[in-house]
């Protein structure tokens, strides 16, 4: 009898242990504020993803290929930053701002601005990109987005916040989309302002 309920034991103890290896518990499902679907980290891998460029707009239909609506852009980004903030241009640019030339010559229409940035004592990069997109906002990317918030006027914004890193990526109402990177300088609060600027928006007159 002894031997007979060892064995049982045994067995049930083995099964156990099998039962682990093959069902190991799952890590609790990625959270986002403001985001209705997460795709979580796991399913990741099992997506392939081609991570192109989120234009798709032609250009003849983007308003900054023409000078006065570059220049207008430049001036609104500016006004965005922080009270005091200096910015120099990269070193390949003539000056700091959207190049109506190069949306001209692009193949996504979108419109670039690159520069140093420095407020107050921290010196970093601020990228600066904008083009028009007809894509919903979709689900946020574990790892990717830290939070979406949804303002009053409908603009969605994806939030990403790290040590050195804030990245704001609005989709605004009107179709336009607006990626503000800023790498060593800026709060996320002062990334959020900037990415909400109504003067960058296709829809603001120049």
């Amino acid at each position: 009898m002894w031997s007979t309920v060892a064995v049982i034991v045994g067995i049930v103890a083995v099964g156990t242990i099998v039962a682990g290896l093959l069902h190991e518990p799952q890590p609790d499902p990625v959270v986002i504020p403001g985001c209705e679907e997460v795709v979580q980290p796991e399913d990741l891998v099992r997506v392939n993803y081609a991570f192109v460029s989120e234009g798709d707009a032609d250009v003849s239909e983007v308003p900054w290929r023409f000078e006065a609506k570059a220049r207008a852009m430049t001036d609104a980004l500016i006004a965005a930053l922080p009270t005091g903030a200096t910015v120099e241009p990269e070193p390949f640019a003539p000056t700091f701002g959207f190049d109506a030339v190069a949306v001209r010559q692009s193949l996504d229409g979108e419109a670039d601005a690159l520069g140093t940035v420095t407020a107050g004592d921290r010196t970093g990069t601020l990228t600066v990109t904008v083009g028009l997109s007809d894509q919903p906002a979709g689900p946020c990317f574990a790892g990717v987005v830290d939070e979406r918030s949804t303002q009053a006027d409908g603009t969605v914004l994806d939030i990403q916040d790290s040590k050195d890193t804030s990245r704001v990526i609005a989709r605004a109402t009107d179709g336009t989309r607006i990626d503000v990177n800023a790498r060593g300088v800026l709060t996320r609060e002062q990334v959020i302002d900037i990415a909400r600027a109504p003067g960058l928006r296709a829809s603001a007159p120049a």
